[in-house]
């Protein structure tokens, strides 16, 4: 079984490394990049002082990505002494936390495992500020508004489409079984870049229900979800997904 990893262009070169070191044949192929918005990565340090203005006990800062937390660790001597830092994933604490950080990951790395700790429950007058892309993250920003806090968004990147795909190897369509997406915005690029018809007749690992639901409504219908996104939790997956079909062969 083939797998098609698709994510970030920067992420392929490392993921199909990984998948190879775990007997993984599998193909990375970039649909998107990410690309920083300079205008806002100017503004960080202004921003960021304009956060010692505040009237307030501790400030939280969610950390949406890797390039997000990438940039606030590039500015870490600015950050006043009050904030808490919390991550979607693994992967984005890991970052903050080497960098000195004091960092909330939460157990499910999402946004959904966010907003079910306890410290955003309790959010009313609390200033939260959420690093992300443009766009997404609505269900974070509108729940955590309706919980009483006062949420600034700085998007500080953006992802886009490439104008063709970037693979780290040729590949054909008839050797791939399965196709692994990280995001809601890759699963929507490959169903722009590559026939529908193949794409809904593959199995499907996805990174949340989020994007299980957005590979359903285009007409997906064998879909595993991963614990999530990092190369430990979809290598995981795929072996169980190769159990899964063994054990179907042999019955």
């Amino acid at each position: 079984m083939t797998f098609l990893l698709l994510r970030p262009q920067a992420k392929c070169q490392a993921s199909a490394q990984a998948f190879n070191i775990a007997k993984l044949p599998a193909v990375a192929c970039g649909l998107i990049d990410t690309v920083l918005d300079n205008d806002c990565i100017a503004e960080l340090p202004l921003r960021i002082a304009d956060l010692r203005n505040l009237a307030a006990t501790e400030i939280y800062i969610v950390v949406t990505s890797t390039v997000a937390a990438q940039q606030c660790v590039l500015l870490k001597n600015q950050w006043p002494a009050n904030v808490c830092f919390f991550a979607v994933g693994a992967s984005t604490g890991n970052i903050l936390q080497k960098a000195g950080f004091d960092t909330i990951v939460p157990q499910a790395p999402r946004t959904e495992g966010l907003l079910n700790l306890a410290e955003l429950n309790d959010v009313v007058d609390k200033n939260i500020v959420i690093m992300k892309g443009f766009g997404g993250r609505e269900l974070l920003r509108d729940t955590l508004t309706s919980r009483g806090a006062i949420v600034l968004e700085w998007e500080v990147y953006k992802r886009v489409k490439l104008d063709f795909p970037v693979c780290t190897q040729g590949w054909q369509q008839d050797q791939i079984r399965c196709i692994i997406a990280t995001s809601g915005e890759v699963i929507q690029a490959a169903f722009e870049y590559f026939e529908t018809n193949w794409l809904q007749k593959l199995n499907w690992i996805v990174v949340s229900q989020r994007t299980a639901d957005i590979a359903s409504k285009l007409g997906v219908s064998q879909i595993s979800i991963s614990r999530d996104a990092s190369d430990q939790a979809l290598i995981q997956c795929a072996k169980q997904l190769i159990a899964r079909a063994r054990h179907s062969s042999e019955h």
